[in-house]
């Protein structure tokens, strides 16, 4: 035989509130649909479930190992159906993708071409922001993935490390320091590109001016690893940017790498997904397609 699932569900708030009356309220029902309901149920599985001797009924020994199963199985259903649900939602909701700013512009666009190459119908859309706004999107279920060039803050999410990459001290090319292995002693004099605040470069740079006893040093604020790139372009400053932005730059000779002791730590690519909801149909195949491009990103690298 096979379970009635509404059935099992009636059941099973009989026993919680205790009485068939109760549970009746409830669930919106006549107090004898529901008494029907649990009759029904014992009849399919030929025992009695409920013991109605007493002033407030209570589940027999059959009636408390079902049940126990019984909330496994109404949660596997609730899942079901909510993943019925998402998956009717494929082709018309767009997937949106939450990045804080340095990997969007990095990293991004490989999955976003994978993305199109495997779904040409889909719809999406970034949401860029700082590492904290992420977080809380994240948090709030208002996104359902989010890349970040490092650790977020706790929330009700999980997270995965992608990948890694140097992060670089760069500066002109014609700079006294430019190929150079130099110490913070030789940096003093310098001006110091910052990202925008909660820019999580920004948080690496000014601990590493902390640690090299120059937190005394000029500092100009910019926005964004492009701002930061062109500034020590033109002589502004040295910045502090990922290996893969400046690939091509230091390859051309336009920017060049300062190597200081001790170096910058290393920055991961996180991706997180929300537990405030389940994930779209969208978001479950995106999770898959990140490991696989970061995968080829690695191997090519």
């Amino acid at each position: 035989m096979r379970l009635n699932l509404n059935q099992l569900a009636v059941f099973a708030k009989v026993i919680e509130c205790g009485g068939f009356s109760a549970a009746a309220q409830v669930l919106f029902l006549s107090q004898s649909s529901v008494s029907k309901q649990v009759q029904n149920l014992e009849i399919a599985l030929r025992t009695q479930l409920v013991d109605r001797s007493g002033p407030k009924i209570r589940p027999t020994l059959a009636g408390e190992i079902l049940l126990a199963q019984s909330k496994e199985l109404l949660a596997v259903a609730d899942h079901a159906v909510e993943a019925v649900q998402a998956a009717a939602l494929l082709r018309t909701e767009p997937l949106v993708i939450g990045s804080t700013s340095t990997v969007s512009g990095q990293f991004l666009p490989s999955v976003l071409r994978e993305l199109r190459r495997r779904e040409p119908a889909a719809q999406f859309n970034l949401a860029i922001g700082t590492a904290d706004q992420l977080a809380e999107a994240l948090e709030e279920g208002r996104t359902g993935i989010g890349l970040s060039g490092g650790p977020l803050p706790p929330g009700r999410y999980r997270s995965e490390r992608l990948a890694e990459d140097d992060m670089l001290l760069v500066c002109p090319a014609d700079h006294p320091l430019a190929g150079r292995t130099a110490t913070p002693a030789d940096l003093a004099g310098e001006t110091f590109l910052l990202r925008e605040c909660g820019s999580q470069t920004r948080r690496q740079l000014t601990d590493l001016l902390h640690s090299w006893e120059l937190t005394g040093a000029r500092t100009l604020d910019l926005w964004g690893t492009e701002g930061v790139k062109e500034a020590a372009r033109i002589g502004l400053g040295v910045g502090l940017v990922p290996r893969c932005s400046v690939r091509l730059e230091l390859r051309h000779g336009v920017l060049a790498e300062v190597r200081v002791r001790p170096a910058p730590e290393r920055r991961a690519v996180l991706v997180s997904w929300t537990l405030a909801r389940p994930l779209t149909a969208y978001e479950q195949m995106l999770l898959p397609l990140l490991r696989d491009v970061a995968g080829t990103a690695a191997k090519a690298a």
